[in-house]
């Protein structure tokens, strides 16, 4: 049984809209030196190689002897509660897989951000990773809830294509792969580390690169399926993928296929969050004139506006934005709506809910559970619940992550009517209304403003766009960005740099 499968089947007796169910596992990881449950002191050693591993779910117990227990997520090291990658050895599975990552998601206060991207994706068919929820033993230590996913490795290409030891799986984990020859010959790696002819990556790179139309790479590359991802990166306000910095992908040709597909990962900085410190705070916040110019709205940014301008964006999208704008408008369709997300967000709120209080208490030593940088903030409870429904909060990075419920219903209301789609009246027009706890709402609140909510004593909002938006249609062709489309792309590309000098120097 897949292990899409198996969560799909648990997910029927929970969730009746979609076709999976959600179902807290119960995993203890131990390892060598039981001695030490100091976890922390991993960091040093970076890999345990004589892990076990019991997995208890629904009833049934899976061990395994012979595990890999390491630390994974590069920016879990800065937050209070470290991210970890499994590895299951001997030709050993769970459920048809053999590696997992395990995230503590730090940075988003809601713990849905990851959780509901995959869902989306795989609610669409599209090739996708699927996540849940684990809550994590070390050494008997616990640790709290955790973010479980699969992974894009060689295991995952065996299970879902019968590829084994691919050696077209590509990783394009470094800033700058825009996937041409220059930039992602070198900066895509291949999960294959026996593979030394890379002729067949590189013929592919240059013909991307030397392309002027669709027609040109249609035959070598899933176009389709791009044009998916690149709405669902501008849906999302994904600023930490392909669109812009240019990174957290994989290209992979499946075993007797003869085109490549782009398949993204890391889900936790979607929805609004942390989305300011792409594009504004950490560099140009006290210069006047940058200010001036900038439009704080995200949600209501056109694709052209927000993606950072590159070879394959303007000759598949820009160009021609009609196959683009049918992709979009399926995914509005068919999972990108408030009466789809909604109820799916509830269930999940519901279901992790004893998981997320047991962690927002500390004990008698005022240690939280999983917590071992003291000085990493902790979000409360309030904060939890606030960010899953409508109001923006301060982030664990000194950002703001928009309410995710709010990003979805603005960035709906916004695209239904640049796209002219038919969408639920209900959700559009001012004809909905939510509330925003004001206690712990950020005080730089541009998710909220004067001419696009109207506000009553109850601090219940009635939702409708800015009418001073330009809300004509999408156009076919390019034009000229404006003046944010300019700012947010000379940021962007500025800050890659600032990134990249930093990653080399230290």
């Amino acid at each position: 049984m897949s292990f899409n499968g198996y969560i799909n089947n648990i997910v029927e007796l929970v969730i009746n809209y979609y076709q999976y169910k959600d179902q807290l596992l119960n995993s203890n990881i131990e390892y060598e030196n039981s001695n030490d449950n100091k976890i922390i002191e991993l960091y040093d050693d970076g890999k345990i190689r004589n892990a076990t591993l019991i997995v208890s779910l629904n009833g049934e117990t899976h061990s395994f002897e012979k595990v890999t227990f390491s630390f994974g997520g590069y920016s879990s090291l800065y937050y209070g509660k470290p991210g970890f990658n499994i590895k299951i050895r001997k030709r050993k599975n769970l459920y048809g897989r053999s590696q997992f990552k395990l995230r503590s998601d730090y940075r988003d206060a809601t713990f849905l951000r990851s959780k509901l991207v995959c869902d989306m994706h795989n609610r669409l068919g599209l090739p996708s990773i699927s996540a849940n929820y684990v809550q994590l033993y070390v050494n008997n230590e616990d640790l709290g809830l955790y973010v479980l996913m699969d992974a894009y490795k060689l295991s995952w290409a065996e299970l879902q294509y019968d590829d084994e030891k691919t050696e077209t799986l590509y990783q394009c984990k470094d800033y700058n792969n825009d996937l041409t020859v220059d930039n992602s010959y070198q900066g895509c790696i291949n999960e294959n580390k026996d593979v030394i002819d890379e002729s067949e990556w590189y013929d592919f790179l240059t013909k991307l690169s030397q392309a002027t139309d669709v027609k040109d790479i249609e035959d070598i590359f899933d176009v389709d399926q791009f044009l998916y991802e690149m709405a669902f990166e501008y849906l999302l306000g994904s600023w930490d993928h392909f669109l812009n910095y240019g990174h957290n992908f994989y290209v992979y040709r499946p075993k007797n296929q003869k085109k490549f597909q782009i398949m993204l990962y890391d889900f936790d900085a979607e929805f609004g969050q942390d989305i300011d410190s792409a594009v504004l705070y950490s560099i140009f916040e006290d210069i006047p004139n940058f200010m001036d110019g900038f439009y704080p709205q995200y949600p209501f940014y056109r694709f052209k506006e927000w993606a950072v301008t590159s070879h394959l964006i303007n000759i598949l999208i820009l160009k021609d934005t009609t196959r683009f704008n049918k992709c979009l408008k399926t995914i509005v369709e068919k999972v990108f709506n408030p009466a789809t997300l909604f109820p799916h967000i509830d269930k999940l709120k519901k279901l992790i809910k004893p998981y997320v209080e047991k962690g927002k208490i500390p004990d008698n030593n005022g240690k939280y559970i999983g917590i071992y940088n003291d000085a990493a903030p902790i979000y409360s409870l309030k904060e939890w619940d606030a960010n899953s429904e409508f109001t923006t909060i301060e982030t664990a990075s000194g950002y703001r992550a928009y309410g995710i419920k709010y990003w979805i219903l603005a960035k709906y209301g916004y695209v239904c009517k640049i796209y002219d789609i038919k969408c639920d009246s209900s959700y559009i027009n001012g004809n909905y209304q939510y509330s925003v706890d004001k206690s712990v709402e950020s005080d730089e609140n541009y998710s909220i403003l004067n001419k696009s909510v109207q506000k009553n004593n109850n601090s219940t909002i009635e939702f409708s766009l800015d009418p001073n938006l330009n809300l004509d249609q999408e156009e076919n062709t390019d034009n000229n960005s404006n003046s944010s489309s300019t700012i947010i792309h000379t940021t962007l590309k500025f800050l890659i740099s600032i990134y990249i000098l930093l990653f080399v120097l230290f």
